[in-house]
Order: C-alpha cells, then structure tokens, then sequence
C-alpha cells in the first residue's frame, strides 16, 4: 500500500476531487496547511489598505489517500494529466505504508483500505 500526499493551491481541489471520484477512491483526506517552497507570495494589504506586506507562508491544501500498490501509477498519471504542466503547481509525495488497521472491521492490509 501506499499514502499519496498531494500539496496544491486550493483552487484545484475540485479537479483532484473530481479524479479521486472517477477512481472510486474513498478515504481522501484534506488539511489546510500554509507552506513556503519555489512559489512566491503576492504583497497583500492590510490595515484599511494602507500597510503592505509580504507573508512568508503561502495557504495550500494537502490531501492524503492510501491506494493499493497496483493503483498508485495510473492515478498519479491521472493527476499530472489534469493538473501537470498549468500555472496551478503543487507536488506530490508517494509513502509506503506497511501496515494498515481498520478499527470498525478489524481487517488489516489491503482489506482495511
């Protein structure tokens, strides 16, 4: 098995969502993180507009979801197909995962996810 982690600008949530629904993946997780990497942030206004500043963190999402080994290259070219190669940006980041448990059933490996 292996967790795919995927960091992307909010507003390509709903391409992703959209791949993860074709795929008929369940167990997709999001997290609203903030990050800094090669992508720049914008000056922004604060204080009625009168004060500018640039922050040092820029606002993301970072979605998780764990795929059997045999899943993991056509949904990672599913991904990089919609949203490779636009101004979105973004990574993602493949983990194995050696062991999983699920609470409710019982069942570990394979079967958990």
């Amino acid at each position: 098995m292996k967790k795919i982690e995927i960091i992307i600008p909010n507003r390509g949530f709903n391409q992703l969502d959209k791949i993860f629904k074709e795929e008929h993946l369940g167990g997709v997780s999001y997290s609203r993180i903030e990050g800094r990497g090669k992508s720049k942030a914008k000056e922004v206004s604060v204080g009625r507009g009168t004060m500018h500043y640039t922050p040092d963190y820029i606002p993301r999402l970072k979605i998780e979801v764990v795929v059997k080994d045999n899943q993991v290259e056509g949904l990672i070219d599913k991904i990089v197909a919609e949203l490779g190669g636009t101004d979105l940006g973004g990574k993602i980041f493949v983990v194995d995962v050696p062991i999983a448990v699920d609470l409710k059933t019982k069942e570990k490996g394979e079967s958990a996810i």
